[in-house]
């Protein structure tokens, strides 16, 4: 029994449960998982050549309030 109990399998544990966990998030809020997603992806277009300008910053901040929209929906069910 004492080889069970280990600081590697207590690590091992604790990682499954934030997977677990993560995965029922994503699960629950798949909208704002998804629309986070895309604001890490303008981010990264617009940081592709090392500066963001005004039109990137722009859809950058759309993406932002799709975010702020999905997170309202999920929370009170506007919109």
């Amino acid at each position: 029994m004492s080889e069970w109990v280990s600081w590697t399998n207590a690590f091992y544990m604790g990682g499954v449960i934030v997977a677990g966990v993560a995965t029922l998030v994503a699960a629950k809020y798949k909208n704002i998982v998804k629309e986070f997603g895309d604001v890490m992806k303008k981010l990264e277009d617009g940081y592709r050549d090392g500066k963001l300008t005004k039109a990137e910053k722009d859809a950058v901040m759309k993406e932002v309030i799709d975010v702020g929209k999905a997170v309202l929906k999920a929370k009170w069910g506007l919109f």
